[in-house]
């Protein structure tokens, strides 16, 4: 199995110890870990990583910042060359629970038609402390369905099956952001069945800037945009089109309110 993580200039010390310190000690330990650099990062974060002496981990560098789906396509590019049967996915700044890896292979064990395995995830605060539980669909046929509103799995909490890429391919890389909108459109346009695990397996950190990086008119508009592609392709009709425009609308909305609506709405 192989772990695909970047990391770039903003991401703090004290979580990407955590984060990586959560993958090594996984009770599923039989895996290499591949993280890119992505452009220039802090002194402490590059001398951390450095320094760190599992021999699982192999580290890429790059001076130059080049966004997550291409950092992701060249990690995916470098080991689906090998006979990797699993590839799971994780950010810098989030936590694995200790037993995620091994609950995602059992499951995929047992259910031999899925090609891309998430799970549910607790929502942290900066502080570590919980903002909310997450629940995401769990058939493939619920997976369809809620993605007519929004994504039906959490980007960093997924594990891929090999056959998803030999099916559907690489990240794309033409997007402002919602590279993993995109790769899910691209399975379901390929035959990829999707799945969620439903047990809180993963810890998604929401930072103090979580809305502000989240709002504005190119966001609202990149959503729209995003969204219509979705639910053209996927012939999702005309109330996709609506829950579109009110995630596009939402986006544009105060901080406060974004605040509100993501965390008693969902």
């Amino acid at each position: 199995m192989a772990v695909i993580m970047s990391i770039y200039k903003n991401d703090k010390l004290q979580y990407v110890t955590r984060s990586i310190n959560s993958i090594l000690e996984q009770t599923y330990s039989d895996f290499d870990f591949y993280i890119q650099i992505d452009g220039i990062i802090s002194a402490e974060v590059e001398n951390y990583l450095d320094n760190i002496k599992d021999t699982r981990l192999i580290l890429y560098k790059r001076d130059v910042n080049k966004g997550l789906a291409s950092s992701l396509n060249e990690l995916l590019s470098r080991v689906l060359i090998y006979s990797y049967s699993y590839i799971a996915r994780m950010d810098a700044d989030d936590e694995s629970l200790s037993m995620r890896f091994e609950k995602q292979i059992n499951y995929f064990k047992e259910h031999e038609d899925i090609d891309c395995l998430g799970t549910w995830a607790i929502e942290i605060n900066y502080r570590g402390e919980e903002y909310y539980k997450k629940k995401m669909p769990l058939s493939h046929e619920d997976c369809f369905f809620f993605f007519k509103k929004r994504d039906c799995l959490i980007h960093p909490t997924v594990m891929f099956k090999r056959s998803y890429f030999e099916k559907a391919g690489l990240y794309p890389e033409d997007t402002y952001f919602g590279e993993d909108t995109m790769m899910w459109l691209k399975g379901f346009k390929n035959n990829c069945r999707f799945s969620n695990i439903p047990d809180y397996l993963f810890k998604f950190r929401v930072d103090e800037d979580f809305f502000k990086r989240r709002r504005g008119w190119k966001h609202a508009k990149s959503i729209f945009k995003l969204r219509y592609k979705v639910n053209k392709a996927l012939n999702y009709g005309i109330i996709a089109y609506l829950y579109s425009l009110l995630y596009a609308c939402m986006k544009i909305m105060p901080t406060n309110v974004m605040n509100f609506i993501y965390k008693t709405i969902r």
